[in-house]
């Protein structure tokens, strides 16, 4: 008995179907499918010969949405909890405010002081400069910096929809 015999289009039809109707999103059920038959064949050798090899593959689409759909649940309590701690823009969505303030910690502490004190704290250069105690000529330099290396980060389709 080989494993490509028991893992064929007909169970891969059967997965789908039991996913799609569980989860109510095709593209979550194609994503199912692919994972069963990977952790499929990653313990084929556990298989018994006596089961049977559509309900054993229907037990692992079954925890494996059981997985998803707990993550899925503490993604969305997390997003709905969400309070982002430095970013006062109410334009921005919940998810371009994450990926924001990833970019931000990314950069390095000079460009990341300057550019939430300048843009975030909307403090001028000479009061940055203070705030620092750099001349102003650095903060200048260092803000320049500091949105090109932003900007590189988040790539132009952040800016594109978020002008």
């Amino acid at each position: 008995m080989t494993c490509s015999t028991h893992l064929n289009q007909r169970r891969a039809h059967d997965i789908y179907r039991f996913a799609r109707f569980t989860l109510g999103d095709a593209s979550s059920a194609y994503d199912v499918v692919h994972e069963v038959f990977v952790r499929a064949i990653r313990s084929w050798e556990k298989f018994r010969d006596d089961a049977n090899p559509k309900t054993w593959l229907l037990t692992i689409a079954r925890n494996y949405m059981y997985d998803y759909l707990r993550k899925q649940k503490k993604w969305e309590r997390f997003v709905a909890g969400y309070d982002p701690p430095f970013i006062p823009n109410e334009a921005l969505s919940i998810e371009d405010t994450m990926v924001l303030e990833e970019s931000l910690l990314a950069l390095k502490d000079t460009y990341r002081q300057v550019f939430i004190l300048r843009h975030i704290e909307n403090l001028s250069i000479a009061e940055t400069a203070h705030v620092l105690g750099w001349s102003q000529g650095k903060v200048r330099t260092t803000d320049y910096r500091a949105v090109a290396k932003l900007r590189g980060l988040l790539g132009a389709s952040f800016e594109e929809a978020n002008p």
